[in-house]
């Protein structure tokens, strides 16, 4: 009966001796649950800071931007001549010639018929052809070379905000790709065919018209 006694007894120290190395695995797995929020709280917040850096560098890049446009100087406007005086010269008096004494009059000659020389015949150049304006300008606005040029400051940050997702870099490989097409019709495929853009907002409708005075 002491013999099973003890067993009982050995087994309970052992369970109890058990139950304390659980516990203290519990309580290290808790400690490494904590830090591994807290380096996960740290990794969010870089995260955070280096995309508002990004912001940061993609708005100084569109001012330095700007900056050039406003210090290319202006081209020189040439100055008009000034008017030159004419200067009144007054004739010389010419003197009396002094009387000749009459001679014989000598036989005159019959003066030659003169011819007169054909005239050349006048070619008149063509008037320069006038430009004419696209129909789309009145509607859209002037035509642009550089779709760049049809953007401004503000439609600059609400693209980029609401269409690229501040990915700034996005936003101009898709201009440079832009730029290389040759019709309206491409653009809007190429645009809907690389991204997810809500057709029905306000920012889509305006790009549209961006994208109309690239084209005409």
């Amino acid at each position: 009966m002491q013999e099973i006694i003890k067993y009982f007894e050995n087994l309970e120290s052992q369970i109890a001796a058990a139950n304390a190395k659980l516990a203290e695995q519990e309580a290290r797995i808790a400690a490494l649950e904590q830090t591994l929020k807290e380096k996960d709280a740290q990794i969010s917040a870089l995260e955070q800071k280096v995309n508002n850096v990004e912001h940061t560098l993609s708005e100084i890049e569109i001012i330095e931007e700007i900056e050039e446009v406003e210090e290319t100087p202006a081209p020189a406007q040439e100055k008009e001549p000034e008017p030159v005086q004419e200067q009144i010269i007054e004739p010389e008096p010419v003197a009396e010639p002094e009387p000749e004494i009459p001679l014989a009059p000598e036989p005159v000659a019959e003066p030659e018929p003169v011819v007169e020389p054909e005239k050349a015949a006048v070619v008149e150049e063509p008037a320069p052809a006038k430009e004419t304006a696209s129909p789309n300008a009145a509607i859209y606005g002037k035509a642009v070379d550089d779709i760049r040029q049809a953007i401004s400051l503000g439609d600059r940050f609400l693209y980029q905000r609401e269409l690229f997702n501040q990915n700034a870099e996005l936003m101009q490989r898709t201009l440079n790709d832009i730029n290389a097409l040759s019709s309206f019709d491409e653009a809007v495929a190429y645009v809907n065919s690389h991204f997810q853009w809500d057709t029905e907002s306000n920012t889509y409708q305006q790009f549209l018209v961006t994208l109309h005075r690239r084209f005409g």
